[in-house]
């Protein structure tokens, strides 16, 4: 999840130097527009992750997908020109769609009931700590280097990431049982030192039906108010998320910072965002994930509102962790709200068709970021419009109907214990 971070974060961490590339020559409306491809990108992930699952397991899913993004970095840090660039960061923006609703499924699995929001905030810690990581590479190489270095460093790392994962990272008990895969199972059972009996017990109902099938259940008579809500707050929350990303050192150097300055605050928002998700995770398991969830949102609110203004730096930076928080928080706590809504057989299609919608905000929040920076709006609109779909995305996660609970189904910690 860091290497994901890292590749997500990288454009708006070298985006200043972009700009500055005369051999390039890139305005902004380009820039939002290469901005909203990994989005793109991000939105067929997502659905190949609904369609692909059954066929190719979780693990062979992330594995796959993380090669793709990491071949993608090294492309856009070698591209001759803006058409290879572009086709890098779409295809960057494919391997990262394909990793997330799995990992964000797996950690439900492993993750015992009262500890599922906790542990998927410390998976997903590593989104800030990798968008942290593109930041100060940018801060440190990219005034000698230019843009390329970021994405040569992205690439290269994730290369050397990839034979550990391939080792570690393990199968889905639940799939291969679903498939038939006893030896498999009991396998990744024995190393993972887990009972045996969860590699040998029910199926689950996690192959009963196709795909199409599955998506017709999230759009049942049962589901489907909750499908369309938690696809609009995922559209909300990466809005706010892409839009804060790809633009904000270039807002910070138009409120008359320096370009060390301005990147120092995409690198406090990306610690905002490994830090304080842990805190708001053992929040959401203690009040639930919708309380935890609409809270996330209006912590985004105020963070981003508070940076319209002519403060202090330390209230800035303050702000900037609060806004951290709140976007990659919400959207942590919005993956483990939509499975807890759902039977185990549809939660990855839940997660994946969710964040699909969603890709759509993540595409708009660059173009929107660079229409109303080219609009020469004042700072204080700048950042009032884009803390205003985060006050919507509150509303609509509290709109969420409450139901009777989806079925828990037999996953790995329910089980087993409650060992983390």
């Amino acid at each position: 999840m860091t290497l994901e971070g890292y590749d997500v974060i990288a454009f708006g961490a070298a985006l200043p130097f972009l700009l500055a590339d005369q051999a390039w020559n890139v305005s902004v409306a380009q820039a939002g527009v290469l901005g909203s491809l990994t989005p793109v990108g991000m939105l067929v992930g997502a659905i190949g992750v609904g369609l692909l699952t059954d066929r190719l397991g979780r693990r062979r899913l992330v594995l796959l997908s993380a090669a793709v993004f990491s071949l993608a970095m090294l492309l856009c840090a070698a591209a001759p020109g803006v058409p290879a660039f572009a086709v890098g960061r779409l295809l960057v923006g494919l391997g990262v769609g394909g990793v997330l609703p799995s990992i964000a499924a797996l950690v439900y699995e492993y993750s015992a009931p009262g500890r599922r929001n906790l542990n998927a905030a410390l998976a997903f810690a590593g989104v800030g700590v990798g968008g942290a990581l593109a930041a100060l590479v940018s801060g440190a190489y990219g005034p000698q280097f230019g843009f390329r270095v970021v994405y040569l460093v992205g690439g290269a790392a994730a290369l050397v990431v990839l034979p550990a994962a391939l080792r570690f990272l393990p199968e889905s008990l639940i799939h291969l049982r679903s498939r038939g895969r006893t030896d498999d199972a009991l396998r990744w059972a024995d190393r993972l030192g887990l009972d045996r009996d969860l590699a040998t017990g029910p199926a689950d109902d996690d192959g009963a039906d196709p795909g199409r099938g599955r998506l017709r259940l999230l759009f049942s008579a049962r589901y489907r108010a909750t499908t369309i809500l938690f696809g609009l707050a995922t559209f909300l929350s990466l809005l706010v998320l892409f839009g804060l990303y790809t633009w904000l050192p270039q807002l910070m150097r138009s409120a008359g910072y320096e370009l060390g300055s301005a990147l120092s605050f995409l690198v406090v928002l990306n610690i905002g965002t490994a830090v304080g998700p842990l805190v708001v995770g053992r929040i959401a398991d203690r009040i639930g994930s919708r309380r935890a969830t609409a809270g996330s949102f209006l912590l985004a609110v105020v963070g981003i509102a508070v940076l319209s203004q002519p403060l202090p730096a330390g209230l800035l930076h303050a702000a900037v962790v609060l806004a951290g928080v709140g976007t990659v928080g919400t959207q942590i706590l919005i993956n483990v709200f939509v499975a807890s809504r759902y039977p185990v057989r549809a939660r990855a299609t839940a997660i994946g068709t969710a964040l699909s919608v969603g890709r759509l905000g993540g595409i708009v929040g660059p173009v929107y970021g660079a229409l109303l920076v080219g609009a020469e709006l004042p700072i204080t609109a700048l950042f009032l419009a884009f803390a205003a779909p985060a006050l919507v995305g509150a509303i609509v996660v509290a709109a969420v109907p409450r139901g009777d609970g989806a079925p828990a189904g037999r996953g790995v910690r329910q089980v087993h214990g409650t060992t983390s």
